[in-house]
């Protein structure tokens, strides 16, 4: 064989397949480096989403948080509480805060009623649901009432902010004023209803124990009594009033505030709401999982007809929220130590001064890589702070032990410090 022959001689059997090996290996190596940089990126717009939606959420929840209480402008002594009666809704009654929170159990209607979005429940299904061990102390709707607008509130023109004080605790039928849907009553200037109109929605404002208890009450008919008794305020027939009148609101009344008597009723104050349906909002926020994937939503509803104006999805992926209420003692001197407490232990002789806000949320995608821990953390804002009155650690579901948990925190002052 001469030498020109051999150059010509092609790879053998051995060689072929150690350099198909090679090539197979720096593959598999290369393709191993593109899917770990692919799961890196995934999990990296993970976070970021994650973070994004959350923030967002607490920015928007730190602006509502921030106008509680103020409904009539910070001139104006604020509600207590406020008792709004609705014969549409299943309880007749949705008693208002500046700002509360409500237990929300899985497939239980939302406390402003309705659900905004379809649910094969026919109703809200919450985040956890029922057989969550997280359920307990973690499932919250967090409620707000506030004027979306002060200045905008402030400068209408077809129904302004109107104070009338009773004159008299007589009705136009020879009753006390609490037995009746028909309230005679003399402004301080005018001595007369000049300022109230026909279908505008207004709060009687009466001064008890425990504050302002404020009742939301429809201008039906304005007349003069049978007889040229007083001038009143008619309220019934109206689905917004009590079929008895003030005596049934005076049922709803928790007994902190006292007995409403006719006494009562000769202090207060009404202050014409109008009849725009955005003048006073209640904003609500909660978690939903009809969808099969808890999202943190939040609605406005007008605080006039109890309406839904609108909704909208705020943050994928949120599983917990929860919030502790900041107090002191009314009227304590500046510098006296705060008492964190869950809502239901919050007392009409507590002062509130800042909300403290937990949001647990959990990744968009699992990532079978990685292993949660048994226990998502929750921070307190305090030392010490014992259940319920304390933030409520996280415990991830059987279908959340590959997903990426962050917990999101704020401390909110409410910057109207004396609505209670």
């Amino acid at each position: 064989m001469d030498k020109s022959e051999s150059t010509e001689r092609g790879l053998t059997l051995i060689e072929l397949m150690v350099s198909l090996a090679v090539a197979t290996i720096l593959g598999l190596a290369i393709l191993g480096v593109i899917t770990y940089g692919a799961a890196r990126d995934r999990a990296s717009s993970n976070a970021t989403d994650l973070n994004d939606n959350a923030r967002a959420a607490l920015t928007l929840l730190t602006r509502d948080v921030a106008s509680a209480g103020f409904m009539f402008g910070a001139a104006q002594s604020q509600c207590a509480i406020t008792l709004s009666y609705d014969g549409g809704f299943p309880s007749g009654y949705v008693p208002m805060n500046p700002i509360w929170t409500v237990p929300q159990a899985a497939g239980q209607t939302l406390p402003m009623g309705g659900s905004p979005i379809p649910s094969t429940s026919g109703a809200i299904e919450n985040y956890p649901a029922s057989t969550n061990t997280n359920a307990a102390g973690v499932a919250q709707v967090l409620l707000i009432s506030s004027a979306p607008s002060v200045s905008t509130y402030i400068a209408q023109t077809s129904a302004p902010i109107y104070i009338v004080q009773f004159g008299t605790t007589q009705s136009s039928s020879g009753g006390g004023a609490i037995s009746s849907t028909q309230l005679p009553v003399s402004t301080l200037q005018l001595n007369s209803t000049t300022g109230i109109s026909q279908g505008d929605t207004a709060f009687l404002q009466v001064p008890m124990n425990g504050g302002n208890v404020c009742m939301r009450i429809p201008i039906v008919n304005i007349g003069t009594a049978t007889g040229g008794g007083a001038t009143y305020i008619d309220s019934k027939p109206s689905s917004y009033m009590p079929p008895n009148g003030y005596s049934d609101f005076a049922s709803q009344i928790p007994s902190s505030y006292g007995t409403l008597t006719n006494s009562n009723l000769l202090h207060s104050r009404i202050l014409d709401l109008g009849q725009t349906a955005d003048t006073l909002e209640i904003i609500q926020y909660w978690i939903d999982d009809s969808q099969g994937f808890p999202v943190l939503w939040r609605a406005t509803y007008s605080a006039l007809t109890d309406a839904m104006i609108q909704s909208e999805a705020l943050a994928p992926g949120v599983v917990s929220l929860q919030v502790l209420f900041d107090t002191v003692p009314k009227g304590s001197p500046t510098g006296t130590p705060l008492t964190w407490k869950s809502w239901p232990d919050v007392a009409s002789t507590d002062q509130i001064v800042t909300a403290d806000v937990a949001i647990v949320a959990r990744s968009l995608h699992s990532d079978p890589a990685y292993t949660a821990p048994a226990t998502i953390v929750v921070p307190q804002p305090a030392s010490g702070l014992v259940s319920p009155d304390a933030f409520v650690n996280y415990v991830p579901q059987t279908n959340e032990v590959h997903d990426h948990f962050s917990v999101y925190t704020a401390q909110l002052a409410l910057r109207n410090l004396t609505w209670n």
